[in-house]
């Protein structure tokens, strides 16, 4: 009924996604990148992504000009999976501090994998059967609209700057733990949205939040403008709903709800979303009030 309502909740104790949790040891997972496993599945891809800090604000890298904007929030590398874990494994040991280096890794399965035989599916639609299958599953309800599975491996303390997805997004914790801040669609107009089509951020958040507790000091450590700290004031009083996702839990993500979401420690999640709702809820808004906001706002652009 929440999913019906278009309100998110978590699910817990997932029979697949438990059993996922004990199978994704960094072996297991880096054999199924490099092409090395036991199971004869075909090679998965995945590529690297690093952030001179632990915020990562999406970006479209063709649009993005140096020139105008300065760095890009990150860049690619070429770090292979196991490289990747090694690294986490050190951030988790040292508690690795937000204003280092961090590093963030994704893979995704293309929407076609789930209509060729079970032998042509990788380790990620092999473990996750609710999330591939190609008929319709309590967390993949809307397969002909369903653009595949998206995973992504978090090192403590990486940070994804807040964005909505059109999609309705239900996302499984195989390991590790993230915190995610969700806010409903009305909530746009206060987050510092990117109302601009042409800018490389369009429809993400620029802001980390994690700034606000800054905002009263001044020791100089953080440097922020004039213009940042007015949004920083604004967001800071939208509604917001923090929870901690757990592995083996699943958690729904309606459209068009925003989401900011740091990695707690070494994790891995994958999310599948089931085309997109317009109405959304009634007393939280839906496509409506995000296109209205986009159309409208004030942005950092």
């Amino acid at each position: 009924k929440y999913r019906d309502l278009e309100l998110p909740f978590k699910v817990y104790n997932i029979p697949e996604v438990r059993a996922a949790h004990e199978k994704w040891t960094d072996e297991y997972v880096a054999s199924n990148f490099n092409g090395e496993n036991d199971d004869d599945a075909p090679p998965s891809r995945g590529a690297c992504q690093q952030s001179q800090d632990n915020f990562f604000a999406f970006h479209r890298p063709p649009l993005w000009s140096v020139q105008l904007l300065g760095a890009p929030p990150s860049v690619d590398l070429e770090w292979t999976f196991d490289k990747w874990a090694r690294h986490a494994v050190y951030a988790d040991e040292v508690s690795l501090p937000k204003s280092e280096k961090h590093y963030y890794f994704q893979s995704g399965v293309n929407r076609e994998e789930r209509r060729k035989k079970w032998r042509h599916w990788t380790f990620v639609s092999r473990d996750l059967p609710s999330f591939s299958n190609s008929e319709p599953t309590f967390f993949g309800f809307n397969p002909p609209a369903q653009k595949g599975i998206q995973c992504r491996f978090g090192e403590r303390g990486v940070t994804a700057a807040t964005h909505y997805d059109g999609g309705r997004n239900m996302i499984a914790m195989i390991t590790g733990a993230k915190r995610y801040v969700l806010s409903p669609p009305f909530a746009c107009p206060q987050l510092g949205i990117v109302t601009s089509r042409e800018h490389p951020s369009y429809r993400h958040s620029m802001l980390n939040f994690g700034r606000v507790t800054l905002l009263d000091e001044d020791d100089g450590t953080v440097e922020m403008s004039k213009r940042e700290k007015e949004w920083l004031r604004i967001s800071a009083d939208a509604p917001t709903l923090s929870t901690v996702l757990k592995a083996g839990e699943v958690l729904y993500v309606p459209s068009h709800w925003f989401h900011y979401i740091t990695s707690l420690q070494k994790s891995a999640q994958c999310n599948t979303r089931s085309g997109m709702h317009e109405e959304g809820n009634e007393n939280f808004g839906g496509l409506e009030e995000v296109e209205d906001c986009i159309k409208d706002g004030d942005d950092l652009a």
